[in-house]
Parts: structure tokens; C-alpha cells; sequence
């Protein structure tokens, strides 16, 4: 039987690649060059609105650092690939087939209050305008 740690570090390898592997935080910097996030304001809107994970703010030699759980950015790229796989435009061209379910669906932390088998899409937060 796998440990949770292997089937963490498996779900990160898969979704953020074998770089981050072992590695339980990401910084800012590193989602910036996952292509996550381009500016701060917009994930502090995301985080404020749902859509993100909150960040864990510890203490560092120059301050606090605001840093993400690696696997929990893996379960939102994961749950951000089952809502493409299941769009509808993509099952009415025979593109793809419904997941009825996904490991990063049902045991994401983001899908509280869903029910099995069906995922709702997270709101999206519309780009600031200038």
C-alpha cells in the first residue's frame, strides 16, 4: 500500500513536473515560472475569491514569506485538467470522453460540498481592466 507522501509526490510529479519532486512549499517565484500566476494582485483575488490556495506565511530571515502546500497546487492543475477533460464542447466533438472519477476530483480539498462523479467549474475571476 502506498504511503500518502508517494501518492503526494506522484500527483506533483505528474502536474508540476519531476523538479519539484521531494518539495513540499513553492514560493511565488516558483508559480510564476509554473505559469500559474504573472502578477500578485491577481492571486490575491483568486485566493480571496476561492479559486487559489491560500498561501502559509512563515517566518524568514528578512520577514515573512508567503509560501504554497506543492501539493496543493498539484490538485488544482489536476482538477483544472478534469473540468477541460470534461467539457461540453469536447465530449460533443468525440474528444473526449467523461471522468467519472478522478483521484484529484474526489480527494481534492477544493471540491468540498460536490458531489462524486460531477464537477462544477471554480469561478473564474475576470482579468482587471485598465
Amino acid at each position: 500500500m502506498q504511503s500518502q507522501l508517494d501518492i503526494d509526490d506522484a500527483l506533483i510529479a505528474q502536474f508540476l513536473g519531476s523538479r519539484y519532486l521531494g518539495r513540499r512549499y513553492l514560493r511565488y517565484v516558483e508559480l510564476e515560472e509554473l505559469g500559474l500566476v504573472d502578477n500578485r494582485a491577481s492571486l490575491k483575488l483568486w485566493m480571496d475569491a476561492g479559486a487559489f490556495p491560500r498561501g502559509i506565511k512563515i517566518p524568514g530571515p528578512y520577514g515573512k514569506t508567503l509560501v504554497w502546500l506543492a501539493v496543493e497546487i498539484a490538485q488544482l492543475v489536476a482538477l483544472r485538467v478534469a473540468e477541460r477533460d470534461l467539457s461540453p464542447e469536447k465530449i460533443e466533438e468525440g474528444r473526449g470522453a467523461p471522468v467519472t472519477e478522478h483521484p484529484a476530483v474526489v480527494n481534492s480539498p477544493f471540491t468540498a460540498g460536490r458531489t462524486k462523479g460531477k464537477v462544477v467549474c471554480v469561478p473564474q475571476i475576470p482579468p482587471p481592466t485598465t
